[in-house]
C-alpha cells in the first residue's frame, strides 16, 4: 500500500499535538532538578507532556505500518522498533529513545510507581528530542 494524503493528515495532527508537548518538555528541562522534584504541579506536567508525546508516536507509528502494512507490532515497543528496522529513525535514535517509548508503560498503566526522578530523568534526557522525530517521520512520510 501506500501513505495517502489522508494519511499525512493524521500524521501532521500528531506531530503537532507532539511538538505541543515536547514544548511543555522543553520548559520543564529549563527548571532546576530540585524545582521539579519539589513541585507536584511541575511534575504533573512532565507526566502528562511525556504520555501524550509517546501516544503520538504510537499513534503515527500505527498509521504508517497500517498503511504501509507492515508487520503487526505485538507491543507499543514494537511499534517504535518496526519504525527503526523500516529506517524511519535511527538505529542511534533507537537507542536512545527506547526508555522514554518503555516509560509510557509507567506513565499509562503503572503510574503508581512513578516516581518523580525518573519522571525527572526521562524529561531532561529527551525534552529535545522532537526535531528528531518530526524530521525522521516528515522525511520518511513525505510531509514535504
Amino acid at each position: 500500500m501506500f501513505i495517502t494524503d489522508t494519511h499525512r493528515s493524521q500524521i501532521r495532527g500528531s506531530l503537532t499535538l507532539m511538538e505541543k508537548q515536547f514544548n511543555v518538555l522543553q520548559r520543564l528541562a529549563d527548571h532546576t532538578e530540585e524545582q521539579f522534584l519539589t513541585d507536584t504541579i511541575l511534575q504533573a506536567a512532565g507526566e502528562r507532556a511525556l504520555h501524550l508525546a509517546l501516544e503520538c508516536l504510537v499513534d503515527i507509528g500505527n498509521v504508517i505500518i497500517d498503511a504501509l502494512i507492515m508487520r503487526d507490532p505485538a507491543s507499543y515497543e514494537d511499534i517504535f522498533e518496526i519504525l527503526t528496522e523500516e529506517n524511519v529513525f535511527t538505529r542511534d535514535f533507537y537507542d536512545h529513545f527506547i526508555d522514554a517509548v518503555r516509560f509510557r508503560k509507567l506513565l499509562a498503566h503503572e503510574y503508581q510507581k512513578l516516581e518523580a526522578p525518573a519522571v525527572w530523568n526521562t524529561v531532561k534526557k529527551h525534552a529535545g528530542d522532537f526535531p528528531t522525530i518530526r524530521d525522521s517521520i516528515s522525511t520518511y512520510v513525505k510531509l514535504g
